[in-house]
């Protein structure tokens, strides 16, 4: 009979912990989730309304911004208290990708700077300044390449985090 009383205690404590467990790792998923879906909803909005033919100052003021918002998500999962190892893994890597992405748009900033520059240059001597107006187009394939490559994880990452979660796209 103290068997029994003893296993009885033994499973009811076993499902006790991993409720607690359960509600554990669901309290870090909506936070990781929080943290994270506000600023990649604002970095898809700052790209969605970039038109094709924007300015060199619009884009460089959207990329500017689009900088910033990946830092601030970066920041704000950073600040997060996450001790489930799957999620905490996660928000390792979002962190990571955003702040490579954060350097891909900072350099197509400088991009767009130079090709401004080089314009410039091009208006009063054409031929001196074609050489820096190819090498801008150049840096700027570069670095719309490097935000490519800087941004692919997302998805992954995302779709980790939903599979982990219980969530579904």
């Amino acid at each position: 009979m103290k068997l029994t009383t003893f296993t009885c205690a033994l499973v009811a404590a076993s499902l006790a912990f991993t409720g607690c467990a359960e509600a554990k790792k669901q309290a870090e998923c909506k936070s990781l989730i929080e943290a994270i879906n506000p600023h990649t909803t604002k970095v898809r909005k700052l790209s969605d309304d970039m038109p094709a033919d924007a300015s060199l100052e619009v884009a460089a003021k959207a990329f500017t911004a689009m900088s910033a918002e990946v830092e601030a998500g970066a920041s704000e999962v950073k600040k997060l208290a996450v001790e489930t190892p799957e999620l905490k893994k996660f928000a390792e890597d979002y962190q990571t990708m955003c702040a490579g992405s954060s350097k891909a748009f900072k350099d197509m900033v400088a991009v767009t700077q130079k090709i401004a520059a080089a314009q410039k240059a091009a208006e009063t001597n054409p031929e001196a300044a074609q050489a820096d107006v190819a090498k801008a187009q150049t840096d700027a394939a570069t670095a719309e390449a490097e935000i490519k490559k800087a941004t692919a994880p997302e998805d992954g990452i995302v779709d980790g985090i939903n599979k982990f979660c219980g969530a579904t796209k």
